[in-house]
């Protein structure tokens, strides 16, 4: 294990340096905070991923103690948040230190950071809903149920513009490279089509089915639990995939 110094773990940023000043914050603040970190991590462990999953925990801890926040106010979830940004930094200086930049470690610091940056949000809306109630700073019961509310359609809004973002740079991507769109191309199916658990678990993934549902549930008085039963597949969905593609990209990417 490399114990490195504050100008080693520095002296390999050069090649983001330029990228990340259009981010003032991150460039002044979080990245040069971040050198002596890296540093005093290395003491630990010289594995990118490895500061990523303890980012992930602190990251989460941070979203508990905002939900939380009647109890402990607002101060210990904001720092636990400032310290998954900064360990976030750490992971990327520590691969690049380390010439462990991989393809997996991109994707594994990109799916943990947005884990934490959209779970944040509700459980901000969360806290500040159950904290205070309808009498958060004087506003009325519609208004509060609005600020719950608002968390979620935050969180929302950024899964979907995190998915217009990558579905153009995928496709660009594919351009460059002078591929073209397969029009005649077969596509297969999944080797595990004849398992029925797995059959019924992408099932329900699909909108015309989720549609079937949602109009035997209204036709039977019970919009209420279709929405419980497709909030809790989709709880399960993300807790089956989760892993299943971090070990995919684990043994995939390089």
């Amino acid at each position: 294990m490399k114990k490195m110094t504050v100008a080693e773990v520095k002296a390999s940023y050069e090649q983001k340096k330029d990228w990340e000043r259009q981010f003032p914050v991150s460039a002044c603040l979080f990245r040069p905070l971040s050198f002596p970190l890296t540093a005093l991590l290395s003491r630990v462990t010289n594995s990118p991923s490895a500061i990523a999953w303890a980012g992930l925990g602190v990251g989460a801890l941070a979203c508990i103690l905002l939900f939380r926040r009647g109890q402990f106010g607002p101060w210990p979830g904001i720092a636990g948040l400032a310290l998954f940004a900064l360990l976030d930094a750490a992971d990327g200086n520590m691969a690049r230190a380390t010439g462990c930049v991989t393809r997996y470690g991109k994707f594994l610091d990109g799916t943990l950071g947005k884990l934490v940056e959209g779970l944040y949000l509700p459980a901000l809306s969360a806290g500040l809903y159950f904290t205070e109630g309808p009498g958060l700073s004087g506003l009325t019961a519609p208004h509060s149920a609005g600020l719950l509310l608002s968390g979620f359609i935050a969180l929302i809004a950024m899964l979907y513009s995190s998915y217009i973002e990558s579905a153009h740079d995928a496709l660009a991507n594919e351009a460059k490279s002078g591929g073209q769109p397969g029009l005649n191309t077969k596509i297969g199916s999944s080797r595990f089509r004849g398992n029925i658990f797995y059959s019924v678990f992408i099932n329900l993934h699909a909108f015309n089915l989720q549609v079937l549902l949602l109009s035997l549930a209204a036709f039977l008085g019970r919009e209420a639990l279709f929405l419980f039963f497709i909030t809790a597949y989709y709880l399960g969905r993300i807790a089956v995939l989760f892993p299943y593609y971090i070990f995919k990209a684990r043994a995939e990417l390089v």
